[in-house]
């Protein structure tokens, strides 16, 4: 009552107020209260942000190799260059490579920890507090770590001789054919966390009458799994995608920690070919840009496709979806 009492007191002391209590048209002016708030952001945002990514495809269509020195239109030389070079179509693949292992290691590895620390598990707390850590340690942190485990004499080729496989023991990280493997095994440590924390989260979203209806029809481990909870966490899965593929486009602090990109660019990533760009001796700011460009618009691209690709449902559709779970149990 003293809420009604209150709306109904303010209404009629506006001046500007009609008889009946309704406000006269144009009387009030309509300004986003929040606007203040929001507008440093927002002019960071597009005065930083997008003048940097102008700024960026401009820059690509010159050669600059930095500070006084003159910058040299080239049109599209630099793009052609790009896609021309052979450096550019390894890192590309190594990006798909570590793309696809990543994700899978990351969605079998989120579902299956979050699925089981959802039941009964004894130190349930302990488990968690292991698979979330490596998220938040930083990758310069732990990549001395890294190359102590995989060095000539680390630890792995260690546990291989105390196991008597020492015939396998070689340098991980120097060889061409093991340092992408290196990398994206120090990928798999943190990513299978992150995808815990989203998979648990969303698991916990699922209607607990579903799984107990499911149990009640006598439905198993597996098949609960395969009907109600992959479905009922697919924009996780989705989410998941979209992210896994910007980090492996702009990846730059693990294989630059870990082998430089190198040996022979056996490991090398669009972000170490931009970065050696603009930090080597022979440096052209204009390709690195050029580069930049590229790097986003696949980015962008891929993950409008993603997104289009898996699409929510609509309410009539999710609802047949939920027949069909039903039907399926």
């Amino acid at each position: 009552m003293a809420i009604l009492e209150r709306s109904a007191g303010s209404r009629n002391s506006n001046p500007g107020a009609k008889r009946g209590g309704w406000p006269r048209p144009g009387a009030a002016h309509l300004v986003p209260g929040g606007l203040k708030w929001i507008l440093p952001g927002f002019i960071l945002s597009v005065g930083l942000i997008y003048y940097s990514i102008i700024y960026s495809g401009y820059l690509s269509f010159f050669d600059w190799p930095g500070g006084r020195q003159r910058m040299t239109a080239v049109g599209s030389a630099n793009y052609l260059e790009a896609f021309a070079d052979p450096v550019f179509w390894m890192a590309i693949r190594h990006t798909v490579v570590y793309f696809v292992v990543i994700f899978t290691v990351q969605v079998v590895g989120g579902i299956a920890f979050a699925a089981a620390l959802h039941s009964k598990v004894y130190l349930a707390n302990i488990y968690k507090i292991i698979i979330v850590v490596p998220v938040v340690v930083a990758p310069a942190t732990m990549a001395p770590a890294h190359i102590e485990v995989w060095q000539t004499n680390g630890t792995f080729n260690t546990i291989l001789r105390a196991i008597g496989l020492g015939a396998w023991t070689q340098g991980w990280i120097g060889q061409s054919g093991t340092s992408l493997l290196v990398i994206i095994m120090a990928g798999c440590w943190g990513a299978i966390g992150f995808g815990f924390i989203l998979y648990f989260a969303a698991i916990g979203q699922i209607d607990p009458e579903i799984i107990e209806a499911a149990r009640i029809d006598g439905a198993g481990n597996i098949r609960m799994l395969a009907s109600i909870v992959l479905p009922g966490v697919r924009s996780v899965t989705v989410s998941l995608g979209i992210l896994n593929f910007m980090t492996a486009l702009k990846l730059f602090d693990g294989p630059w920690l870990l082998t430089q990109g190198g040996p022979a660019h056996s490991s090398e990533f669009l972000g170490t070919m931009i970065y050696a760009e603009t930090a080597g001796s022979s440096r052209n700011l204009g390709y690195a840009a050029a580069l930049s460009i590229i790097l986003l618009v696949l980015a962008v691209g891929i993950s409008i496709v993603i997104q289009m690709r898996s699409r929510e449902k609509s309410p009539t559709g999710a609802r047949k979806q939920k027949v069909k779970v039903a039907n399926d149990v």
